[in-house]
């Protein structure tokens, strides 16, 4: 039997991803940040941008017509969330064993076409065999579909395939349509039960 397909995620899987430690970086005052995280990122509008129906500069205008931000604060913060997409050192260890032995490695992550242009050129995409990104697809985790689409697109069978996402939902969604998975929690532990798993 071949060995697994390991598919992962980016955010908070392979790149860091922290939404307290984006808005801290700002220096605002705690009302505002508040205002700014309610009307960003807990709001549908991010989802927009994950599934490439809204632009960023759509999402920055919309944000600011509705609420009291400042667009110079909106755009920045924007630019801070796409700048902390830093690798995870110990994620990239991972992928890197992972390859040397023979897997096939795939991406699937939600995320707007702004910000996977800013990334895309980072040394471990060489890694991938395939990357799949909701805004270009136009479907988001948890969705079936954006699992269906990486699977055809790859001709990955589910039942040799593995996902590791950070949420429990993606994980549950995947495991629906026959792909194993595992949630990811960013600990030694984590790493060593992957290893594991995919072996």
């Amino acid at each position: 039997m071949r060995k697994p397909a390991v598919i992962f995620d980016l955010g908070n899987v392979v790149l860091d991803w922290n939404v307290d430690r984006i808005l801290a970086s700002l220096g605002l005052e705690p009302p505002v940040r508040a205002h700014l995280e309610r009307e960003l990122f807990a709001h549908g509008d991010w989802v927009a941008l994950d599934r490439g129906s809204k632009t960023e500069v759509e999402v920055a205008a919309e944000v600011c017509a509705r609420s009291s931000l400042r667009l110079e604060l909106v755009e920045r913060t924007l630019a801070a969330a796409r700048d902390s997409l830093t690798p995870l050192d110990e994620s990239v260890a991972l992928l890197r064993d992972l390859a040397a032995e023979g897997h096939r490695l795939y991406c699937l992550s939600n995320m707007s076409r702004e910000t996977f242009a800013h990334i895309r050129d980072l040394a471990l995409f060489e890694l991938f065999d395939g990357v799949l990104i909701s805004a270009h697809e136009g479907c988001i985790k948890p969705e079936a579909e954006i699992f269906a689409r990486l699977l055809e697109r790859y001709a990955i069978a589910p039942a040799e395939a593995f996902f590791i996402d950070d949420l429990a939902v993606n994980v549950d969604a995947a495991r629906q349509l026959g792909i194993d998975g595992y949630r990811f929690r960013r600990t030694p532990q984590c790493y060593a039960e992957i290893r594991r798993a995919v072996h």
